[in-house]
């Protein structure tokens, strides 16, 4: 598949909110595999403002950029935090020369294996609801060419989001509409402790294998999820079919 025919499934995925399989979780999760896909950077996540306008994490390449995407909301310090309050790109090529500014996250992500991120807030009609944070094992730059690719990417990701399942709130009611993606995200990782517990195995690999289930039967992974936390699905109808 050739760079034109990647960026047209990248934004025509991203544009998806009417298949029966597709949440916001989804299409966040979609969001950062092709944001790694199409630059070269090595992980990503993404992270969604809550009532109180602080940053919660939602879907993440990986464990360690999910620890650093962690870290970030917990100390209120790094490129996402100041993507997400500036509403601007925030660009590190190198993190090294960031220690003054945050000192106390420049070392954990440098500690991760990360040498530098580039972070660009998600917006809906000049309303910022979040941010998508890239994260790099070398110094590395980006283009204007992979910096307009990525501000497309994550405002047609934003749009979909908000856009999702219109019946919960009022249409113009953005914000409601974001937290409505945190709250999924919130039913998701409940689910995901259900089955690590009854299963022993690790959350992460619990996660995969909810959405495993959920791709095979074409169902919204919040449905499936939703389904488990209510009692009214065994968790081993989920193994035995996400194997």
């Amino acid at each position: 598949m050739n760079r034109e025919q990647q960026l047209t499934e990248a934004f025509v995925s991203l544009a998806d909110t009417l298949s029966e399989d597709v949440d916001p979780p989804t299409l966040l999760r979609r969001l950062v595999d092709h944001s790694v896909r199409l630059t070269p950077m090595d992980a990503a996540g993404v992270m969604l403002a809550n009532a109180r306008g602080r940053l919660r994490p939602v879907v993440a390449t990986d464990d360690r950029a999910a620890v650093t995407e962690l870290f970030q909301t917990q100390i209120d310090e790094g490129p996402c935090i100041e993507a997400y309050e500036t509403g601007t790109p925030v660009h590190v090529e190198d993190f090294a020369a960031y220690e003054e500014r945050w000192p106390s996250f420049v070392p954990v992500v440098r500690a991760a294996g990360y040498a530098s991120a580039h972070a660009l807030p998600l917006q809906v009609r000049g309303q910022r609801i979040g941010a998508l944070n890239l994260l790099s094992h070398t110094a590395t730059s980006l283009s204007p060419s992979e910096t307009g690719i990525l501000r497309g990417l994550a405002n047609v990701a934003a749009a979909a989001v908000v856009t999702w399942n219109r019946d919960l709130v009022r249409p113009t009611d953005i914000a409601s509409r974001s937290y409505a993606a945190l709250s999924a995200k919130a039913l998701l990782d409940t689910a995901a402790g259900m089955i690590a517990a009854t299963e022993d195995i690790t959350p992460l690999e619990a996660a995969r294998r909810l959405r495993a289930y959920a791709a095979l039967h074409h169902r919204r992974p919040t449905d499936v999820a939703e389904e488990l936390v209510r009692r009214r699905m065994e968790v081993a109808a989920v193994m035995n079919a996400a194997v």
